[in-house]
């Protein structure tokens, strides 16, 4: 916890990043949904969808957080705004934009493909939404002396969750781009220049979420180790005892290239730091060789939401935790196997 802030305050701030990040990997997985899998003609134009791109541009590298190279030689590039209202996080984002929209090559299924046309579609939270558009549109793409200028505008599409759906909506603005369908039977521009939004339902794409947890940037802490506590941890437990709680060795290195074969880009830093957090909660802690010993059990609380569960754990640490409690149920049995091997007398 922050010395400047309250108890509550930290949860929050922790919750907030949580939903930030699962609802990008929801937004993700919806769009993979929609290239992949849709009911329409859309997967049938598609040569390759792309979750975790990475693209090298000069000295450089390009991560957006989704490519699509269609049949036709075209691509499209997908980005999940990570968007503050002032103006230097703008101009971060129009020259992300910028940079995306000059990008000559996108990945393929076989490597990196030419592609002769990109168009950017950006994706915001529905509260920025229009104020991310004015800013982008107005003040800075109709402004002679700003340095973006695209060579075609960005479709800015806003999101949100409401109704047991995701509502993705393209901004009604003269100056928001369409992606261009060119001679495709069907596509994103087409769709949203008749319909103006479509809507995903969770369940609809559940299963590319499970299959691939994670998303192009850095795995926000809390989420990876919510991740990490109820499904890697559980498996491993599940299988080493029945007794609670189980002690589990986690090596970063190993735990990432684990979580890799499956669920794509994930580091070890991005384990040590989920695993640091842990350490907060009193459920993980480092054991001087590099690796990191974890006291798993189901955890229960007033709340049945993990993420919650831990957050106020972090925040509130307990006095001790469950490592405590098998230091002190080894010793028990260290004494009562010293006194079961007593001499006798009789």
């Amino acid at each position: 916890m922050r010395a400047d802030e309250t108890v509550e305050e930290c949860v929050d701030r922790l919750l907030r990043a949580f939903r930030t990040y699962d609802r990008a990997v929801d937004v993700v997985s919806a769009f993979e949904m929609v290239f992949t899998e849709s009911n329409s003609e859309v997967p049938s134009t598609v040569d390759h969808f792309e979750r975790f791109p990475s693209i090298p541009v000069g000295s450089g590298t390009r991560t957006p957080d989704f490519t699509t190279v269609f049949e036709d030689g075209t691509g499209l590039v997908g980005e999940v705004a990570r968007i503050a209202r002032v103006e230097e996080s703008v101009d971060g984002l129009c020259d992300q934009i910028l940079a995306y929209d000059q990008l000559q090559q996108l990945s393929g299924s076989g490597g990196l493909v030419d592609v002769n046309q990109i168009d950017v579609v950006l994706l915001v939270p529905l509260d920025i939404g229009p104020a991310a558009a004015i800013q982008i549109l107005e003040r800075r793409l109709l402004n002679p002396d700003h340095p973006y200028k695209p060579a075609s505008p960005p479709c800015i599409v806003q999101f949100g969750f409401d109704e047991g759906r995701y509502l993705f909506q393209r901004i009604q603005h003269s100056l928001n781009g369409l992606p261009r369908d060119n001679a495709r039977p069907d596509g994103l521009g087409r769709w949203f220049g008749e319909n103006g939004d479509f809507r995903a339902k969770p369940e609809r794409f559940a299963h590319i979420k499970a299959a691939r947890a994670f998303v192009n940037d850095g795995i926000e802490e809390l989420y990876l180790a919510v991740h990490l506590w109820a499904k890697t941890f559980a498996t491993q437990a599940g299988s080493t005892s029945d007794e609670r709680p189980v002690v589990l060795t986690v090596n970063p290195e190993q735990a990432a290239n684990d979580l890799r074969q499956t669920h794509g880009r994930v580091r070890a830093d991005d384990i040590r730091r989920a695993l640091a957090l842990l350490e907060h909660a009193k459920l993980a802690e480092p054991d001087g060789t590099g690796s990191w010993r974890v006291g798993w059990e189901e955890l229960h609380g007033k709340e049945s939401d993990l993420a919650r569960l831990l957050a106020e754990r972090i925040c509130t640490p307990p006095r001790s935790g469950p490592l405590a409690r098998v230091r002190r149920r080894e010793a028990a049995a260290r004494v009562a196997d010293t006194t079961d091997n007593r001499p006798r007398l009789f």
